[in-house]
């Protein structure tokens, strides 16, 4: 299952059980989503639960992360991803794309905070 959600700037994104046949296309749709967003936020990716995309949703998202990459490098505060096995490549694949705040964990929470932090750092007066 994909939700998304959009609240107070923090961009909600999450693919967890019970997975789904339209899965692949619900999550690709909510990167679509994403890389129109104007205003300043900061985005929580949370696939904990190990899905996986296959071959030709791998090659649509690394698309559109260079199709949207000065957007979201404009807009984007910072990116926390929320991964069941968390790893410094994660978080360097992220970093190159994008000249934002990138962080790994294994802990929701702790995703939350960080990309909320970043995103009231960036938007203070």
């Amino acid at each position: 299952m994909v939700s998304f959600d959009l609240r107070d700037g923090i961009v909600d994104l999450r693919l967890q059980p019970p997975y789904a046949e339209t899965d692949e296309g619900a999550y690709l749709a909510a990167l679509d989503r994403i890389g129109e967003l104007d205003a300043p936020y900061a985005i929580v990716v949370d696939i904990a639960g190990g899905a996986h995309l296959s071959r030709e949703g791998e090659i649509r998202q690394a698309a559109w992360a260079k199709a949207t990459r000065q957007r979201i490098s404009g807009a984007c505060r910072a990116l926390a991803m929320v991964r069941e096995n968390p790893n410094p490549r994660s978080r360097q694949s992220f970093e190159r794309l994008w000249s934002i705040p990138v962080h790994v964990t294994r802990d929701r929470a702790e995703a939350l905070a960080f990309a909320s932090r970043h995103l009231h750092r960036a938007t203070a007066p």
